[in-house]
């Protein structure tokens, strides 16, 4: 595929991730710039329930269901502000017009301010409280009135631009060609998963039997594999790969982008060099999103976990910490939205979330019990408190109920305890050998001005609850403490040393942001005036790009992640699941397989990829799946098909022709050949005709049945 043609596909997912959240956003009266960041967890959720409600009804998968959800949900968002208006605001309109004044507005229109600054409620860092006021006298002052400036909100775009465009460069640097795959081993699943959606019209997280052999649908979160289902259907596509890789690049430079930027904007005030510092940062950590893009393969983590931050920003402003504050009736609909969204693109992302909104809860329940009496409402005490125990039992029944089976959590311990605590301290996790990422001493010195100020103390506890758990699942022996704590993450250390850049990149901001308020401070007792503030400003930008990106853009640690990242997606001589002879031989099936004819294949050495590649349907679409009793007769006896006839019976059930040998190698290095010995030497069977070949891959035509 060209990257014209990937481009179209880029723009599809881009419209499918942002307009159906959009519209729903805006209709619940989010401000734009929340809309934004929000509309893929909420795109998300509407895509994959109207999957799973079109097949409830009949109806097959394609833009038509997920555009009548969308516009139920607006209609709802918009009711339930209608209501509220309604029913609420006029019973205590003298109340409401009291509290105007001070209330924020989730229509003010931004304000424009001057170059060392954005306005008063868009500093994070010292001189903010972290619920909208304001200690600092010292601060810049405003510019001179009738002097223009730079909207903020220009600012806010050229720095979330500049962290798109650098996540997006190494993305694409990791994939090489529009239409690469992973040489991994889920995704060997991942693609014939998005194939299976396409050939049958059926989207539903509920009712995905492509692995389940003769038993009943199992449930796995497809919200990634529907958009990108959706992004190949609205581009007229059928290049799988290349599908897929447009999420893979519009997930990471586009989801978790705005994501972090909105995170940022709801904590606080962020001065002009500090957005442009977080363009640099937002794209420094290798562990994220770059790790899940090529370990695993980890796609549905890697969306859930993208979405964590918007999510959280929205939760802090619903709490009312900080100076944009969400009334209940646009977050409450916008948050469920968000939750579910985050639920359906891997439910252990909604684990994370707890984890990190434990800190912001407590912040928010101490906050409420320490108000005095005369500033609270009678019931607010005792409606805090118990908002405070359905939390905490919300994230027990998490805790209980959403993880895996105990024989898919067997990962074990990788390190000692103090080469844990190093690699989080570091934000090295995986890393192979001693270093330090030198984004992670800007993420320290984060960590003390947080102390230093006491502003922000719960995203400082978050970030060591997160160190704690990669601790605990990289270092802990097996116990059925470490089980309690990380099975839901399949005491995986992989998946929890992605999550670490979630609370590393918002206290690294805060340590930029800081620096360069200090700064400005500094060259304003020197040199007062509206000139001089503009210039320092100026001046503060360059240094803090001359500076930070090569710290950050130039690490050795993230030029490693992308190295590798970028061999995992290329098919060489010895990759991992289809090598150079066998994707020669995939190529050219579609004009030696006749159409609705199905190919005797083995998952554990790339063959079934023959489905998701070129749409030649398989006996198998992946290495983890539960077969029927016709493909577990092939894969124990295909080579005995002339003196068998049971074998004979089950191909014809299955309408199997053919035959892919490719050889002994196995993905992973694994050995599942030892349980499906019907695919053993097949050259030397009889009734199997070799039709095409390529090095050692070949296509048998099966003459056995006569």
């Amino acid at each position: 595929m060209s990257w014209l043609a990937f481009g179209a596909l880029v723009v599809a997912t881009v419209v499918l991730l942002l307009v159906p959240g959009g519209i729903v956003n805006r209709c619940a009266r989010l401000p734009w710039g929340a809309s934004l960041a929000l509309a893929p967890a909420v795109s998300a959720a509407i895509i994959a329930a109207s999957a799973v409600l079109a097949n409830k009804v009949g109806v097959g998968w394609n833009l038509l269901p997920p555009a009548v959800l969308t516009v139920v949900c607006a209609i709802g968002c918009w009711a339930v502000r209608w209501i509220a208006h309604r029913v609420v605001d006029s019973r205590h309109a003298p109340s409401t017009a009291a509290l105007s004044s001070t209330a924020p507005s989730d229509t003010a229109p931004s304000t424009a301010t001057q170059p060392g600054t954005t306005s008063r409620a868009a500093r994070i860092g010292p001189g903010n409280n972290g619920d909208g006021t304001d200690d600092d006298a010292r601060a810049v002052p405003q510019r001179a009135a009738g002097r223009r400036s730079a909207p903020a909100w220009a600012w806010w775009l050229a720095g979330a631009v500049l962290g798109a465009v650098l996540t997006g460069w190494h993305m694409i640097a990791i994939l090489g060609r529009p239409d690469n795959f992973s040489q991994t081993y889920d995704n060997v699943f991942h693609l014939n998963a998005i194939r299976w959606i396409l050939d049958n019209s059926n989207g539903s997280s509920l009712a995905i039997t492509m692995t389940s052999g003769d038993g009943p649908a199992a449930f796995y979160p497809l919200a990634w594999h529907d958009i990108a289902s959706l992004a190949l259907k609205a581009a007229h596509s059928g290049d799988v790969a290349a599908g897929n890789n447009a999420m893979v690049l519009v997930v990471p430079a586009l989801v978790w982008v705005l994501g972090c930027f909105y995170l940022l904007h709801a904590l606080g005030r962020v001065n002009r060099p500090g957005l442009i510092a977080a363009g640099l940062l937002v794209s420094a950590f290798p562990s994220f999103p770059y790790f899940l893009a090529s370990w695993g393969v980890l796609y549905p983590n890697m969306f859930g976990m993208s979405l964590i931050p918007a999510t959280i920003a929205l939760s802090y402003q619903a709490l009312g910490l900080g100076a944009h504050r969400l009334p209940l009736r646009t977050a409450l609909p916008i948050g469920v939205l968000a939750i579910f969204g985050m639920a359906i693109s891997h439910p252990n992302t909604i684990a994370l979330y707890c984890v990190i909104l434990i800190p912001l809860m407590a912040t928010w329940l101490i906050r409420i019990l320490r108000t005095p009496r005369e500033q609270r409402l009678p019931w607010q005490r005792l409606a805090a408190i118990a908002l405070f125990v359905v939390f905490a039992v919300v994230v027990v029944v998490v805790w209980k109920y959403i993880r895996p089976p105990e024989a898919a959590a067997f990962w074990g311990p990788s390190m000692g305890k103090k080469r844990a605590l190093w690699q989080a301290l570091t934000l090295t996790p995986r890393s192979a050998v001693i270093t330090i990422l030198p984004a992670a001493v800007i993420v320290v010195l984060g960590a003390l001005i947080v102390l230093i100020t006491r502003r922000h103390l719960w995203l400082l506890v978050a970030h060591g609850l997160v160190m704690f758990l990669w601790v605990v699942v990289a270092a802990f022996p097996i116990s059925s403490f470490r089980s309690m704590l990380v099975a839901i993450w399949y005491n995986d250390a992989s998946r929890l040393a992605a999550a670490l850049p979630l609370t590393a990149f918002p206290l690294a901001a805060i340590a930029c942001n800081a620096i360069a308020e200090w700064i400005a401070r500094l060259a304003h007792r020197q040199w007062p005036g509206a000139r001089a503030e503009a210039i320092t400003s100026w001046v503060l930008t360059a240094v803090m790009v001359a500076v930070l990106f090569p710290v950050t853009q130039l690490s050795a640690p993230l030029r490693q992640a992308v190295r590798d990242g970028s061999d995992s997606y290329r098919v060489t001589l010895n990759a991992n699941v289809v090598d150079t002879d066998e994707y020669a031989l995939l190529k050219r099936l579609p004009g030696l397989v006749p159409a609705g004819e199905r190919v005797a294949t083995v998952p554990y050495n790339g063959s079934s990829m023959a489905y998701a590649l070129e749409n030649v349907l398989t006996t198998t679409t992946h290495i983890l799946y539960s077969p029927s009793t016709d493909v577990a007769e092939i894969n124990a006896n295909l080579r005995n098909a002339e003196s068998q006839p049971q074998v004979c019976s089950a191909l014809r059930n299955l309408n199997v022709h053919y035959a892919l040998d490719f050889g002994t190698f196995e993905v992973n290095n694994s050995s599942y050949a030892v349980g499906n010995p019907g695919f053993a030497d097949l050259s030397q069977a009889p009734g199997f005709v070799p039709i095409a070949s390529s090095g050692h891959a070949v296509l048998y035509r099966i003459d056995a049945c006569g």
